[in-house]
């Protein structure tokens, strides 16, 4: 709020030889309050739609959240679907088959792509679950073609 009073005052509105700049000063009086209005923005709490999850007595966090609780799809609902979609069916193919591999590259693609928009669109959401489980997957991945040579 000070920084917002600062740049008024510095502005001045008292002279009419500044009259012609008004427009351009109020729309930089709009910038400055919405940057810092966006810098306190809260963020997702860490917790939030996040359950432990174990496999062989490895914990992992699982982060699904419910689809009434998704972000708009310009807010990154639909990247947040694809992602805990992709991980579930990962998750699956994990406790079905102990020696089939897990993650081909359009896998690993398709993930990085979706985490990289998803923090474009909503930079407020947590995606460290997401990115926890996945290496989970990785893990056990890189040990089964290690079993599989």
């Amino acid at each position: 709020m000070k920084y917002t009073l600062l740049l008024v005052g510095l502005l001045g509105f008292t002279s009419s030889a500044r009259a012609q700049y008004v427009p351009g000063a109020a729309s930089l009086v709009t910038l400055g309050v919405r940057a810092l209005s966006n810098r306190d923005a809260p963020q997702q709490k860490a917790t939030l739609f996040v359950t432990p999850a174990t496999y062989q007595a490895h914990a992992f966090p699982q982060k699904r959240t419910p689809a009434k609780k998704l972000p708009r799809p310009d807010k990154g609902g639909t990247e947040i679907a694809a992602l805990e979609q992709q991980l579930a069916g990962r998750f699956a193919a994990l406790q079905a088959d102990s020696t089939a591999v897990l993650l081909d590259v359009a896998q690993e693609k398709e993930f990085s792509r979706l985490r990289t928009n998803l923090e474009t669109f909503n930079p407020f959401w947590n995606t460290d679950p997401y990115s926890q489980e996945m290496n989970l997957y990785r893990q056990h991945d890189a040990g089964r073609r290690r079993l599989a040579r």
